[in-house]
């Protein structure tokens, strides 16, 4: 019952509805605004295009005596104040110092460095930051008994190619584990067949934890050293003393129970030794910072940053003489090359 109906007209325009009021009164006034200068500027070039332009550099009216010395009077005042400025400065370039040192200075300061150059020279140079190790952990397990010799060897550690590590002395347990002992004292002292610790290096160092070498065949690790006379590696020992102070020394043994002869060097309490390796010796003299140098050459995962070595080895004999050993005569394999 409804009829359609089309609406073509435009819609109506309702600028309240886009544009709010306040904005089209400021639209506005900045349009005034506009509109008032340039209709000022059309005024002025209107008024110069008409009288042929004018110049306005001329003072008017002209300067009196008055003015003239009261201007005088002013410069002379900027003058002595300039004056007065530049005799500061110049005396502040009279007492001022240079903040580098005088000849005299510097030639006392050199003597005291030349000083601690020399004393530094004498002592071994390390390159790498050490960490201290408690040295001060005993345990009565490894306490001499009376009337008792232990033999007594020594090592001299450098970094190949560089400085001395340290010489440190090593008491073994021949009275608790007699045969890892002997096998310790054998390769000191070097075999017929050229097996020897001397030149030998530490293939793993883990830093703050142990470190190992010893390897007389290979000098990799990988080796397994047979002594004279016998057929098949030697067998462990026992494991009757624990890893419970820096600076034991523990023979290594494999998985089959069989003693390679390399040997560890404890930089801490490994408890996760004990039952695996065999005790029979430890550290009692040296540079105290020795297992700390040895320490900071290696690795998180056991390599190292550069070769340390036993350069020179030797035993004490029951009087006290000492005696140098044989050096490695074996030939190594070649050693894989580290990329650049």
């Amino acid at each position: 019952m409804t009829t359609y109906r089309v609406d073509d007209s435009p819609p109506g325009l309702f600028p309240e509805l886009y544009l709010k009021p306040r904005r089209l009164d400021y639209y506005a006034r900045q349009l005034e605004e506009n509109m008032n200068v340039n209709k000022e500027l059309l005024k002025r070039i209107n008024l110069i295009q008409r009288t042929g332009g004018f110049v306005d550099c001329w003072v008017h009216p002209e300067p009196t005596n008055t003015y003239n010395k009261l201007l005088c009077k002013q410069r002379q005042r900027n003058l002595n104040e300039i004056r007065r400025s530049n005799l500061y400065f110049y005396s502040r370039l009279l007492i001022a110092r240079s903040e580098q040192l005088l000849t005299k200075e510097l030639d006392e300061l050199w003597k005291d460095t030349k000083h601690k150059l020399i004393l530094g020279a004498s002592l071994p140079f390390i390159l790498f930051k050490t960490e201290k190790i408690d040295r001060d952990i005993r345990d009565p397990a490894f306490d001499k008994p009376s009337g008792f010799i232990r033999n007594k060897v020594s090592m001299e550690i450098w970094v190949l190619g560089g400085s001395k590590i340290g010489k440190v002395v090593i008491e073994l347990f021949n009275d608790l584990v007699p045969r890892t002992c002997q096998l310790f004292l054998n390769l000191i002292k070097g075999d017929a067949a050229g097996h020897a610790y001397m030149g030998t290096r530490f293939f793993r160092i883990v830093p703050n934890l142990y470190c190992r070498g010893g390897d007389v065949t290979k000098d990799n690790g990988f080796g397994m050293y047979i002594p004279e006379g016998t057929t098949e590696p030697m067998t462990a020992e026992g494991f009757d003393l624990n890893h419970s102070v820096p600076g034991v020394l523990s023979m290594a043994v494999t998985s089959d129970g069989e003693v390679s002869g390399q040997f560890n060097i404890i930089f801490k309490p490994l408890p996760q030794f004990d039952g695996k390796h065999v005790v029979f010796g430890r550290i009692i003299a040296g540079p105290t910072q020795t297992l700390e140098r040895i320490s900071a050459l290696g690795l998180p995962l056991g390599t190292t940053t550069s070769d340390c070595m036993i350069r020179y080895c030797g035993w004490f004999t029951r009087t006290g003489i000492y005696r140098e050993g044989k050096s490695n005569t074996i030939k190594f394999p070649p050693r894989r090359k580290q990329k650049s």
